[in-house]
């Protein structure tokens, strides 16, 4: 399912939703495993009962901050984050409701999940930053960027940047044919017995080699029917800010040219609303374009962010 996404009671066009897991606490698979990646775990309160989980990369510069998609964690960038901390700080931030930070029972609203950045951005002490974000992740660096101008250097959305609410709206009047679905098989008992077999089940059925330890944590904290959780349905979406956003900003969108009408048009609607806005279109990627594209992904990121004026 790429584009289609159920989050609370509203139908939304968001892109893929990565894989759910269910808890295997105490079975060879979770005994054994280590998480080898060079980071530093941080829990920063951000509300009263409200931890979240970061996770601190490294690496010398201003700050460079990760936001991951709906259902994912800080991990999902263990194997892409570490690229830049050559020239940048680099921490990434799991959202509340998901892996390892608290889930409450409210607060996920985009202004309540902007709030939450901000609050982990003031503690560590971060005035300026710029953001990469993954799928849903467009929502908060939009808001973000929006309230706070002063605050945000350069935005880079990871198949992200989409008015989700229009998108609905124009499936819903038939304006557009809806895009073509991704057809996920459900695992079967044995995918789900262990860690390890759900993480090679999720590769799998994903056709991309998600980070493992992100799908071991959520493996454990959010169990493998994530879709029916809580935070998973709370979860709102907004019309997005593009006019506000006064940063820099690089799109980079994976193209299925065999189901674009609607994303052609979420595409031209950014680079009408962002005044510094730049699009780079890179056809045939998976949703997960920062891993199936990898190596033009971070070459057009890192470029942009050091200063270039176009990917």
């Amino acid at each position: 399912m790429r584009l289609i996404a159920t989050v609370g009671v509203a139908t939304l066009a968001c892109a893929l939703i990565a894989a759910t897991h269910v808890a295997a606490s105490g079975s060879p698979a979770t005994q054994v495993w280590r998480d080898t990646t060079h980071h530093t775990s941080r829990f920063i309160t951000v509300a009263r009962g409200v931890k979240l989980h970061t996770l601190d990369f490294g690496g010398a510069g201003p700050p460079l901050v990760f936001l991951a998609g709906l259902g994912n964690t800080a991990h999902a960038f263990d194997d892409f984050a570490p690229a830049f901390t050559d020239r940048f700080h680099v921490v990434a931030i799991t959202r509340r409701g998901f892996g390892e930070s608290d889930h409450p029972a409210s607060g996920y609203d985009t202004a309540r999940l902007v709030a939450d950045i901000k609050a982990v951005l003031d503690t560590l002490g971060f005035d300026r930053v710029s953001f990469v974000g993954h799928s849903i992740a467009g929502e908060e660096m939009t808001r973000f960027a929006a309230m706070y101008p002063a605050r945000v250097d350069r935005v880079v959305y990871l198949d992200a940047a989409y008015d989700r609410v229009r998108g609905v709206r124009l499936m819903d009047e038939d304006s557009v044919r809806a895009p073509r679905t991704e057809t996920i098989v459900a695992p079967r008992a044995a995918d789900t017995a262990s860690e390890a077999a759900y993480v090679a089940y999720v590769r799998r059925s994903r056709g991309v080699a998600i980070p493992e330890a992100d799908i071991r944590m959520r493996f454990r904290h959010d169990g493998w029917r994530e879709e029916a959780t809580h935070a998973y349905q709370a979860v709102a979406v907004e019309t997005p800010p593009y006019a506000r956003v006064q940063a820099p900003a690089l799109a980079i969108y994976a193209v299925d040219d065999a189901s674009d009408e609607l994303y052609a048009l979420l595409r031209d609607e950014f680079r009408r609303g962002v005044a510094k806005g730049q699009v780079l279109e890179i056809h045939g990627a998976h949703h997960w374009i920062f891993i199936s594209h990898r190596a033009r992904v971070l070459a057009a990121a890192r470029a942009f962010l050091l200063g270039a004026t176009r990917p």
